[in-house]
């Protein structure tokens, strides 16, 4: 069973009607939650398309992001080493 969370929102009335008319009565909910789901979703595609355009178009951030990529590879495989030898 999925956990939910009660949200209060304030609409002006003519669009809490519009809401009423266009959605129906007990459908607003489900309507708000697929538009907020659906929305969420575009903006972290474009987010991540912004990234990737961030760093083809600036070398040095490429260059920075790799340095940070291996410092991290490094840093793994020590924390494993230490890992192995302490389960040893």
């Amino acid at each position: 069973m999925e956990i939910k969370q009660t949200l209060s929102i304030t609409l002006p009335v003519p669009l809490y009607q519009k809401l009423l008319r266009e959605i129906g009565k007990g459908q607003i909910s489900k309507f708000i939650r697929q538009t907020l789901e659906e929305r969420l979703d575009q903006e972290k595609k474009s987010l991540g398309l912004s990234y990737q355009e961030c760093y083809a178009n600036n070398p040095h951030l490429l260059q920075e992001n790799q340095q940070w990529k291996r410092a991290q590879n490094q840093y793994w495989v020590k924390w494993n080493d230490i890992k192995k030898r302490k389960d040893k």
